[in-house]
């Protein structure tokens, strides 16, 4: 087949340019999936390797998807056999095979953010820890940042074991090393340790990384700028013989930072591959020229990039249209009318709408306006059906069929539904198994012949035991979907709900019976249907709320999920400075570019129609505060923006404000990268006087507002509010911040 004439000349270079490392600099809209795809179909077609001697590597299980249907579309042979997936499902599968090497069986466990939540809880609370000290999600925060910096829990507590280096991290070295050792005990991994301990894997067994760098002739990344230094190190080290690696991706669309990305990996592939070519696709399929020059009106205020302009062959189209508003309810109101004018007099379908925010509490506002016009719409909010905790609990017990080592999904269901056996006897059970150095449901097991429990609670625990061990027995006689309903049945779970003994019992059932179609077609659509596999999918899957793109609906979603998407007609609220960008960004360069490229993502979402909007006062915390437009509205060019009030300063003063704003943020000024641990202690500000009403900027939590202070000097405790945060409470002798004047 012919594979390069439905590609422009940039495409075709990046699809035959098969030797050597290779980075291609994708534009927003740029077809850069069709190019990866049929580079892979070349690279088969023209025999320079086997599918099974390909690995593509992707970001989400939906762009994985998506690849792979498109290449099978094809017609080329076995293309079944790439290794295309996430980053995650690849190591995921590889560690099943070669794990046992680090300590674990081909059947682990994978955490996912809530179960590593409840692990470090039961840890801080083992080690009579305050978790208002050290908070849960501060301790899961640190531990993932370290692993994606490679940093093993035995090094860090190596550093920090003497408490010289200082009491916060000689804690949290402590809670990660019993932390990782509870996982191990478990049979079980977080997502990091997947990423983590292949390159422990790769480290420690030498012919374990050769035999992965023998199979795989060519490697491609897409998404290459969202890297972090362990994604990056694990690439490398494949890539480090052959070298036959593309990786595909924006530096401008960076905007994964605050989780660990690193647009380091995308800016210096030439440095980390000196022979590297690299092809820039800018002409963009998408948008009009008017969107596509705003947003490079926009980005090129960034220093740090790489440099590219896109072009488009589109029409011109609309200029993008600025609604400026004297309030945040007023800003709602203009832009509901505006989508029902769209609808009612030009007959655009709500579907072909989008509203993108930078804050999820933006939303609220925004619903009421489409409400007071009964306008449809529908929250895309970032929540999986596999987080739900119906779930979640079913999951638990399938968990164990698996895995009886799971300590975890057993806590979770050994009185779910209620058996009468209480937190007392559960803790009775870990301690006697940690001092056995055996798994809970082992203890529970041989519960009968055990001297731990008499009477009525031993009789408890053995038909819970009988209960697990019928359900251990389902994958015998059942195909994947039956295991899922026989297991909601057999648990008492099934009953429970419809004993309405739980609130939203009938919707829990709706999620039970979607759980059970969603293993009806994992059943019969992928080849390998085990109920193994099927855990590890609900574990690793990832992305937004999914949505019908026919139904007659707008979305309302922040920037951040918007990534990847498009839309005919997006709105774009908030553009205010302190909002978007956010006030933490004011004073750190490399944030600011990240939300400046995050509005660059926002801009290039729209195919043929942008509404930009401010206030110019804004309710935060029960408070109007007012508001200067956002310097990002400012940088689109004059010529590409129209509204009835757009940038309502003259000239002289739009010049005012854009100095101001310069003053405060200053794009060829680079500073080094400030890092803050969010738990150091600092008291250099508890001789502050307080009050209600002044403004304080907190090291964690940014620009806030004081609500209450109860006593006085060190002692005092401080109540206030910070937006996007919320209310927070904190010591003024133990907290670091600083009164804004």
């Amino acid at each position: 087949m012919d594979l390069l004439s439905m590609l422009n000349e940039k495409q075709q270079e990046a699809v035959t340019c098969v030797d050597g490392p290779l980075l291609i600099l994708a534009g927003a809209g740029s077809g850069k999936t069709r190019t990866i795809i049929h580079r892979i179909a070349y690279i088969i077609e023209n025999g320079y390797a086997k599918p099974w001697e390909i690995l593509a590597l992707t970001f989400t299980n939906k762009a994985a998807g998506e690849m792979r249907e498109r290449i099978d579309s094809m017609g080329i042979p076995f293309t079944s056999d790439i290794w295309m997936g996430t980053f995650h499902s690849i190591c995921a599968r590889i560690l099943r095979i070669e794990g046992h090497n680090l300590g674990f069986t081909s059947n682990f466990s994978i955490y996912d953010d809530d179960d590593t939540k409840r692990v470090v809880k039961s840890i801080l609370k083992d080690m009579d820890i305050s978790d208002k000290e050290f908070p849960v999600e501060g301790i899961k925060s640190q531990i993932s940042l370290l692993k994606n910096n490679l940093e093993t829990s035995d090094d860090y507590l190596e550093e920090h074991d003497d408490f010289e280096g200082g009491y916060t991290e000689a804690r949290i070295a402590q809670v990660y090393a019993e932390y990782q050792k509870r996982l191990l005990s478990s049979n079980a991994m977080d997502f990091d340790d997947l990423l983590l301990n292949m390159n422990i894997l790769f480290a420690k067994c030498p012919e374990v990384l050769n035999k992965y760098k023998n199979r795989f002739k060519y490697i491609l990344v897409d998404e290459y700028q969202d890297t972090n230094l362990s994604q990056y190190a694990i690439v490398s080290k494949l890539a480090e013989d052959h070298r036959n690696i593309c990786v595909c991706g924006d530096d401008d669309q960076s905007i994964y930072g605050w989780r660990g990305a690193s647009i380091r990996n995308i800016l210096e592939f030439e440095e980390d591959f000196e022979d590297a070519t690299v092809i820039r696709l800018e002409q963009n399929y998408r948008c009009t020229k008017n969107i596509l020059n705003a947003a490079n009106g926009v980005i090129e205020h960034n220093q740090r990039r790489m440099g590219k302009t896109l072009f488009t062959d589109n029409d011109e189209g609309e200029k993008i249209k600025y609604l400026n508003a004297n309030s945040d309810l007023e800003e709602s109101s203009l832009i509901s009318r505006e989508i029902f004018c769209l609808n009612e007099y030009r007959g655009i379908p709500y579907s072909d709408i989008a509203i993108l925010y930078r804050t999820n509490a933006q939303s609220r506002i925004l619903e009421e306006g489409l409400m007071r016009r009964n306008i449809p719409y529908q929250i895309v909010a970032g929540t999986k059906f596999f987080d739900r905790m119906e779930i979640k609990d079913i999951l638990a017990y399938l968990k164990l069929i698996v895995n009886t080592q799971d300590d975890l999904a057993l806590i979770r269901v050994i009185n779910t539904p209620k058996r009468g056996i209480g937190p007392a006897s559960v803790e009775k059970i870990k301690d006697y198994a940690f001092m056995k150095g055996t798994s809970m449901y082992e203890v529970i097991k041989h519960i009968d012949s055990s001297p731990l429990f008499k009477g009525a609670i031993k009789e408890k625990l053995m038909n819970f035991r009988d209960t697990i061990e019928e359900i251990r027995r389902l994958p015998e006689n059942n195909g994947l979907m039956d295991i899922v309903i026989n297991t909601i049945h057999l648990s008492g779970y099934e009953e429970m709900l419809k004993e309405g003994k739980v609130e939203n019992a009938s919707n829990r059932l709706e999620n039970l019976d979607e759980l059970v179609n969603a293993a009806g077609d994992f059943e019969s659509n992928e080849e390998e249907n085990t109920l193994e596999a099927f855990l590890e999918n609900a574990a690793l899957v990832a992305g937004v709320d999914s949505y019908d793109e026919d139904s007659s609906k707008v979305l309302l979603m922040t920037l951040h999920n918007a990534k990847g998407l498009e839309f005919n007609i997006v709105f774009m609220p908030g553009m205010e400075e302190n909002l978007f960008p956010t006030y933490r960004a004011v004073n750190e360069d490399s944030e600011m570019e990240e939300e400046r490229r995050l509005c660059y993502v926002g801009i290039t979402r729209a195919r043929k129609q942008l509404y930009m909007s401010s206030a110019e006062s804004r309710r935060v915390y029960g408070r109007n505060e007012y508001r200067n437009p956002s310097r990002f509205l400012l940088e689109v060019p004059d010529e590409l923006i129209e509204g009835t009030n757009v940038i309502k300063e003259s000239n002289k003063e739009k010049e005012l404000l854009k100095s101001s704003i310069k003053r405060i943020y200053d794009p060829y000024k680079q500073s080094p990268k400030k890092t803050e641990n969010l738990f150091k202690q600092n008291n250099s500000f508890s001789d502050v006087d307080l009050n209600p009403g002044d403004k304080i900027d907190h090291s964690a939590w940014g620009v806030g507002t004081v609500v209450g202070v109860d006593g006085s000097g060190e002692d005092a405790k401080v109540t206030a509010a910070f937006p996007e945060i919320g209310i927070k409470k904190f010591m003024a002798g133990i907290a670091k911040f600083k009164k804004v004047q």
